[in-house]
């Protein structure tokens, strides 16, 4: 299979796309046929002074350029104080620019290398010399050009749905190959292999990463490293909450080192070393694993691994819960919950759900968004505890080494928030994985319940035989977590913890496809609609008489 037949998998690979930017037309024309020549898209700017270097900034952005000519003055021919063509350089990034100008000197030439410029050519020199400089800034920058095998097929398209889906142009998915490219830029050979989880056999994660990817890459015959591809922006922001929250904060080097960040126009990567030996993820891990070991795994990673920001946990008194994870997921979680359409319950379930529920979970948290740090915010605390948290904790970001030792990646949404965050985001995707969509309706009924039931967070949850095997091991690591929760943050309260499995459920839903007949979705609404009910009437007896429990 040749070079361009692979990348036809994923759509047929447009030409390298270069930024012609001079205030000399016959140079832009003369530019213009040798690129046309040499198997490049030529993208013109117009205009004159300023507004060449306007358009060009234009252009550059809304074609995507991967390379640029530039002309070295842009304003004014005549002024030898004129570097407009190098003020251009950083505002045209992250397309590679050859300064082009008739001003050849070593002096210049290597004051336009300073500024950023990959490479700088002579006007009137050898087009031969210009074709090379094009050619080797190509093969750097562009997948287009380089000479490499990149598979599964199946997973560059993979990557492509997911980074460019609905929202971003497809015209432009050539930035898949181009980000491993400049990623990989030594690669002969890479095999991307998804960092995937769920329960054993199911081949699917059941933890959503809207609009990226997280995988293992081997480069040819090396160790493989970890790769998350996602927008631009977000690895921008991820890269300096690693610096900031990760990089040697962590003990015992239980932390990926990061050993190199990409962003292009639209979207980007970042790469990370292994810690070590790895296993699986701990979606896996739980469900072939027994709970001894789990248990040894989860304290390494919570009183060992992350105990540091633990330890520098601060008190904070009349805060609001739900701001809290606002700070943290962004208050686009709850534009996106106002627009969540209540499910359609299974006709098979249909009399029991109307006989339980009276409640909207969605109403419910309006209501605390409405009166958010007010005295009639229900998730108003006169006290709790802030620290340093992961803030996606969730069980395809916990990996495990051959050790049992865990360790975490996908540092997006890292920082302060509720101490409990962490603990309870694990908790949620625990129990999400439990295959709820196999068992009837009301032996779930009595699962949510139980884990709703507690007044201290390390409190027992109470025993059901009737819960399947898998069932009854994955309560034992839930209460496992609210332990370590309790020992490494000192809260007990857990009507505090509640909201917050409150707050992880509503948000989990508005990340689902609104499909109102997905049974998934219908579970989900049904634990937040006990969730809610069990904190609105917390010093009563629970669960309601009228909640009797059911059996199979």
């Amino acid at each position: 299979m040749t070079d361009i037949e692979m990348q036809s998998e994923i759509g047929i690979m447009p030409a390298p796309r270069v930024l012609i930017v001079d205030n000399d037309e016959s140079a832009v024309e003369l530019f213009e046929n040798f690129l046309s020549i040499w198997g490049y898209t030529a993208v013109v700017a117009h205009g004159i002074g300023t507004d060449l270097v306007d358009d060009a900034i234009l252009k550059a952005r809304e074609h995507r350029c991967q390379l640029a000519l530039v002309d070295m003055r842009l304003i004014d021919n005549f002024d030898s104080d004129d570097f407009s063509g190098l003020e251009l350089i950083e505002k045209i990034k992250p397309a590679a620019t050859i300064i082009a100008s008739g001003y050849g000197t070593l002096e210049i030439a290597l004051n336009c290398v300073e500024k950023g410029a990959y490479d700088f050519y002579e006007k009137g020199g050898n087009p031969k010399v210009l074709k090379e400089k094009l050619e080797k800034a190509a093969v750097k920058v562009c997948a287009f050009r380089r000479q490499w095998n990149v598979k599964p097929n199946e997973m560059l398209k993979v990557i492509t749905d997911t980074l460019f889906g609905e929202t971003l142009d497809k015209d432009f998915h050539d930035q898949v190959l181009d980000v491993l490219g400049r990623l990989f830029p030594h690669a002969e050979q890479l095999r991307l292999e998804r960092v995937n989880s769920g329960s054993e056999g199911t081949g699917y994660s059941t933890a959503p990463r809207p609009r990226s990817v997280v995988m293992r890459v081997y480069e040819d015959d090396l160790e493989p490293v970890i790769v998350k591809m996602a927008r631009a922006t977000k690895i921008i922001k991820e890269v300096d909450l690693f610096q900031k929250y990760i990089n040697h904060r962590l003990r015992e080097n239980h932390a990926p080192v990061m050993e190199g960040h990409v962003e292009l126009w639209d979207i980007g990567a970042i790469k990370f070393s292994y810690v070590g030996s790895i296993e699986e993820t701990f979606g896996r891990f739980i469900f072939s694993q027994p709970v001894d070991k789990i248990q040894r795994s989860l304290e390494h990673f919570f009183t060992r691994t992350w105990a540091s920001h633990y330890e520098k946990a601060r008190q904070v008194e009349d805060v609001s819960l739900f701001g809290l994870y606002c700070d943290v997921w962004d208050r686009n979680w709850h534009s996106r919950a106002q627009t969540c359409p209540p499910p359609v319950p299974d006709e098979r379930d249909e009399n029991f759900w109307h006989q339980k529920f009276v409640q909207n979970p969605i109403e419910w948290l309006e209501k605390i968004a409405e009166s958010e740090g007010s005295e009639f915010d229900r998730s108003l605390m006169s006290a709790t505890m802030t620290a340093v948290t992961h803030g996606d904790l969730h069980s395809d970001n916990l990996l495990v080494d051959n050790n049992q030792n865990s360790w975490v990646v996908d540092f997006e949404r890292c920082g302060e928030g509720h101490a409990l965050q962490d603990f309870i985001e694990l908790e949620f995707d625990v129990f999400t994985r439990i295959t709820s969509a196999r068992e009837r309706i009301s032996n779930y009924f009595d699962l949510c319940l139980a884990v709703a039931t507690a007044q201290r967070i390390d409190e027992s949850l109470p025993e059901n035989m009737l819960f399947e095997n898998e069932t009854r091991k994955l309560l034992e690591i839930i209460s496992i977590i609210r332990r370590l929760a309790v020992q490494c943050t000192g809260i007990t309260d857990a009507r505090e913890y509640m909201l917050g499995l409150f707050f992880n459920t509503i948000f989990r839903t508005t990340l689902m496809t609104q499909n109102r007949q997905d049974r998934s979705l219908q579970r989900l609404w049904m634990f937040a609609n006990i969730l809610c009910q069990r904190i609105e009437h917390w010093d009563e007896t629970w669960p309601p008489a009228e909640w009797k429990r059911t059996s199979l």
